[in-house]
């Protein structure tokens, strides 16, 4: 099972909204909005917080309780329960969170202009070509980008992994389309889920192992 949780920054331009959300969180979340400048960026936080927040309560947990610690490449964990594992992502005014017992990597944004220069000097060769020659080449970048960056955030290694150090391939597998990922000539054992949300982003999951259920709770 994997649990997305989303929630939209726009219920908190209301100032009575955000601080009666704000004083829900722990005092640790509180702090780092605390410590942004600006507005668009506290909101953004506090989002991010409160899909962390509402995935905890599911489990029964509350942040406060909880050791968050972190890997050598940066990766956030729950060292008091190893079996469950989380990862959180935003973009624009759109915050993500997901829940597996299995380890997970999630990204996600917002869908806009981009110059496509940026996928020839960073995808793969033959991500670039699919791109390219798709009917909406704009679209097909940020589906490999949220793929690439869910599976960079998946196996831990994180910036340190370089875009075109693996290649994302959609393949028939037993009459059923699907998306796999190779380093070199080798097979990974991650599987992945890929939605468009709230009509203009663009969410990716990435999971070790075949592809859980997923189900999708809006905040």
């Amino acid at each position: 099972m994997c649990l997305i949780y989303l929630m939209l920054t726009t219920p908190l331009d209301d100032d009575t909204f955000f601080w009666n959300r704000y004083h829900t969180l722990s005092p640790a979340r509180q702090k780092k909005i605390d410590q942004l400048i600006f507005s668009k960026d506290k909101k953004l936080s506090l989002a991010a917080g409160l899909v962390f927040q509402a995935g905890l309560a599911d489990y029964g947990l509350q942040e406060q309780h909880l050791i968050i610690a972190h890997h050598q490449n940066g990766k956030p964990y729950l060292p008091q329960y190893p079996e469950l594992f989380f990862n959180i992502s935003h973009s624009e005014q759109l915050a993500i969170c997901v829940f597996s017992n299995r380890e997970i990597g999630a990204d996600v944004e917002k869908v806009s202009n981009i110059d496509l220069e940026i996928a020839r000097r960073l995808f793969d060769n033959a991500e670039y070509r699919e791109i390219i020659a798709a009917d909406c080449p704009e679209e097909a970048f940020y589906n490999y980008w949220v793929l690439k960056e869910s599976y960079m955030k998946a196996t831990g290694w994180g910036l340190k992994l370089p875009l075109n150090g693996f290649r994302i391939a959609r393949e028939v597998v037993l009459l059923k389309d699907q998306l796999r990922v190779y380093q070199g000539s080798m097979l990974m054992p991650y599987s992945f889920y890929i939605a468009t949300v709230f009509e203009s982003y663009k969410l990716a999951v990435c999971t070790k192992g075949d592809q859980p259920e997923i189900k999708l709770r809006f905040l």
